[in-house]
């Protein structure tokens, strides 16, 4: 099973180079995967909490991305900095992006959506390709809590 839970661009419109791997990782996977029938691998509950420096982070999403199988599945943030997805056993990368908010029109630039503009959420975060959290998947379920720092 291959599930790709949001879809999210960063400010300027174009779409994220995490998001871009994902994606290609996703087509490789569904160019091999036929028609077997079979259901996909067991799905784990995690959970955890995200916060900035001991605070808990309330706005924004959290991602766990095992570009190897070509799985991604993401999380809002809740209160206390709280999340809950459900994700097959693997290895993931792990990465927490800003709400997106919607901009209107004005006479210089056409209106969209683009990221909340936050200060707890450090730009090394927020993709694939330059996050530092890591997460393991496996057994019963799996908690899961994440500090930032800047």
């Amino acid at each position: 099973r291959i599930v790709l839970s949001s879809d999210r661009t960063a400010g300027n419109g174009c779409p994220r180079l995490g998001r871009f791997f994902t994606l290609v990782t996703l087509a490789c996977g569904f160019v091999g995967a036929g028609c077997s029938g079979e259901s996909g691998p067991a799905q784990r509950e995690v959970t955890g909490k995200v916060t900035f420096q001991g605070s808990p982070i309330e706005e924004g999403v959290i991602t766990f991305e095992d570009a190897q199988a070509g799985y991604a599945e993401s999380s809002e943030l809740g209160p206390g900095g709280t999340y809950q997805l459900k994700a097959p056993d693997g290895s993931y990368t792990v990465y927490v992006e800003p709400p997106v908010v919607v901009v209107e029109d004005t006479a210089d630039s056409p209106g969209g959506e683009e990221e909340k503009q936050v200060e707890n959420i450090p730009f090394q975060y927020r993709n694939s390709v330059e996050s530092p959290l890591k997460a393991e998947v496996g057994g019963e379920g799996s908690v899961h809590n994440f500090d930032l720092q800047p």
